[in-house]
Formats: structure tokens, sequence, C-alpha cells
């Protein structure tokens, strides 16, 4: 406002002439400035075929009256239908339309004004989409078992988002958040454009969640198109809303309801809960029949190795048994074998003896050789060969000087 200020000071706006479309460009300038909640009563309510409502707003106590309009897309998304008579708040800004020149209040958004207008139009909402089945369990999808990508719709701001990521499991969960108002009728757009905004987001599960809070301040979960944004998201809407007495619409027609954040967070962890639960006693299941089978595996060896300690004790005090046996038996047979060995030996002795030729020699035979080689008889001799001669008692070199054949 200040640099506006500075722009269109006194002396410009005085020292300048203007078109009559500069200075309206320069009012509605200055007018966008003065964005404002106006409490009236609706009267004159016309719409046009465009579907653009041009309405007025009275004030009760000296009948003042400020032209005003709301554009389609703003009318629809507000949820409220003007009828003459209503008492509404007007959330906008005053604009100068060029063509004609009338001020009028261009309105972002209508609220209606008393608990009682409130529920009327709760009421009205509520049986509309219970006739088209909106609320209907047979409609609405069952959560995947184990979401591992949470969409998550609520403010920044306050305890209900730190109650949540307090209490959600570490189970590896993605969350992917955006910020929206979630307080009063402002809040619509907001909400509308997050759920719009999510599609685009890869998620098993969208979450929108607020904390609790009169009628008044629900509204904007009492509101058709957000309503109609969430149950044609692509997958199932858990709706975390605390509520005072009258359960806001958009719960009643989500996928699962829940009053708290924390409701919600042990929702999304109430499979991944059992699942880890269920795990832990198998592991105790396996553990013990590992238990069991190693102690059966550990008796059958203890028993076992008795088992064969007991054979091999006997074994070997057969074996004991049979070496003794053997022994005699051994000894027994080498005994014998031994003294008929020895008679063999004497025998042999003997014969050995009678043809020991050291004993032929002692009797006056000689041993001849030539070139160390025994002679057997003449006929291998020659004339002039040397030969030696062994007898008992010393070795003999000769030459033969003649041979006789006998």
């Amino acid at each position: 406002m200040e640099n506006n200020r500075k722009s269109f000071s006194r002396e410009f706006m005085k020292n300048n002439i203007f078109t009559v479309s500069a200075y309206i460009t320069i009012l509605n300038g200055l007018l966008n400035l003065c964005e404002a909640k106006i409490k009236g009563e609706v009267g004159e309510v016309k719409k046009s075929s465009a579907g653009h409502v041009y309405f007025s707003l009275k004030d009760k106590t000296d009948n003042s009256v400020l032209s005003c309009v709301i554009w389609n897309y703003d009318y629809r998304i507000c949820g409220v239908e003007l009828e003459d008579g209503l008492e509404i708040i007007a959330d906008g800004m005053p604009d100068i339309y060029a063509p004609n020149g009338r001020i009028s209040f261009k309105a972002k958004t209508i609220q209606l004004v008393g608990e009682g207008e409130l529920k009327k139009a709760y009421d009205k909402l509520k049986k509309k989409l219970e006739d088209e089945g909106v609320f209907n369990e047979e409609r609405k999808r069952v959560l995947p078992a184990f979401p591992k990508r949470i969409g998550l719709i609520t403010s920044r701001y306050g305890a209900v988002i730190n109650d949540f990521l307090s209490n959600i499991g570490h189970y590896g969960f993605q969350i992917r958040f955006i910020d929206s108002r979630v307080e009063g009728q402002e809040a619509v757009k907001d909400l509308i454009s997050a759920v719009r905004a999510m599609e685009k987001q890869e998620v098993d599960v969208l979450l929108i969640m607020r904390g609790g809070g009169s009628l008044e301040s629900f509204m904007a979960f009492n509101n058709e198109a957000l309503i109609r944004e969430a149950i044609k998201f692509p997958v199932p809407v858990i709706a975390a809303l605390g509520h005072d007495k009258d359960v806001p619409l958009l719960a009643l027609a989500a996928d699962k309801f829940v009053s708290t954040p924390t409701a919600s967070a042990m929702l999304l962890n109430t499979n991944w809960d059992r699942a880890e639960y269920a795990l832990n006693e198998h592991k105790i299941v396996i553990m013990n029949y590992i238990s069991s089978l190693i102690g059966q595996k550990k008796a059958f060896l203890n028993s076992s190795i008795l088992r064969i300690g007991s054979y091999f004790d006997e074994a070997m005090n057969n074996f004991k048994a049979m070496e003794v046996s053997l022994k005699g038996l051994i000894l027994n047979r080498f005994s014998s074998a031994f003294i008929s060995h020895n008679k063999e030996l004497d025998v042999a002795n003997r014969i050995i003896s009678q043809n020991d030729p050291q004993r032929n020699l002692r009797l006056g035979y000689c041993i001849s050789r030539s070139n160390g080689v025994i002679i057997k008889g003449a006929r291998s001799l020659k004339e002039g060969q040397e030969l030696e001669l062994e007898f008992s008692d010393a070795m003999v070199s000769s030459e033969i000087r003649r041979i006789k054949s006998k």
C-alpha cells in the first residue's frame, strides 16, 4: 500500500491528465488494497447465462446497500446457494466495472452466518449426497493392506501434523505432504487445489486431516465441490477430521473416517504392526523348534556316544580275549615251527658241511680258476695258460705245460 501511495501521490494525480480507462485502472489498483469481509443480507439475486451471480448486500441497521458479484467458478466452489433474505459474509474487494462505471464488491468466497443457517445448509447437502449414494459403504474402497506412500493434506502449523508424525510407525513410510488452509470457507480453494496436485503424485492412500472445531470452522469440509474431488480421487481417501457434534460430510463420504490424527496414524500402522508381531511370533516358534531339534539331536548324540562306548568296551574286551588266545596259538605254533625248522636246519647244516668246498679242499682237492673263472673241464684250456689253484690253506699260480687227455 505504501508503494502505491508513493506511485499515486497527490501531486502526481493533480499534475497529470488521465483517460477514463487509465483512471479506472488506477482506482481499481487502489481498491484492490481494500480487501475485506462484509456481512449483510442478500437481495436482488440474479444469475447470468455465464453462471456469474449478481446480488446486493444490505446492512440491517441503516439499510445501506452494496452491489456485489461473484464469478461462476468461485460461486460453484463456495457451495452456498444465494437467495433473498439470506445472511452471509462475503470475502473480496471493491471493483469498478469500466463499461458502465459502476462500483461493485467482487466476492471471492461467501459463507453463511449463524449456526442455524449453517445447519440447514449442512442437512440439505447431506440429504442430496445421501440420495446419490455418496455415503454408501458399498461405494467405498478398501484401504491397501500395506500402504507405503502416504499423501497428506493439512496445515503445516499446529499440533495436528506433529501428532500424526509422532505416531506413524517406523515402517519406511514415504510421506508426500501438501500444506493447505483448513479453517473456514476460505480453505475450500486451498484444499481442492491440494487434492488436484496430489493426483499427480504416486500415493497408495490420501489422508486429509485437521483437528476439532465448530460447525462454522468446518465449513470447508462440508463443501460439495471438495467432497466430489475426494470421491473421484484415484486411491482410497482417509478423512481424519475432529468434530464437535455433526460429522463433516467429507468424513462421511471418505473411504475411511477417523476423528484424530493419532487414530489415522494407528490405522496406517495396523497391518504393519500385525505383520511385525506375527514375524516375531514365527521367529520365536522357529527358534523354539531349532532349540528342540538341537536338544533332540544332542540327546541322540549322547545316547549314541554311550552305545558306541559300550560297543567299543565290549569290542576291546573281545579283542583282548582274542589277543590272549591268538598269542597262545601263535606261540604254540611258533614253538612247533621253531623246533621243526631247527631240525631242518640241522639236516641242512649237515648237508652243507658235507658239501662244503673247504671240506673237500681239506681232503686234498683244489679249485682251478683262469681269469677268476672256475675251470670245470680241460676242454677250454690251452698250453701256456696261467692258472690259479685254490688249496685249503693257500692260492698257487701255475702255467700249463702240457695237457693229457683221459
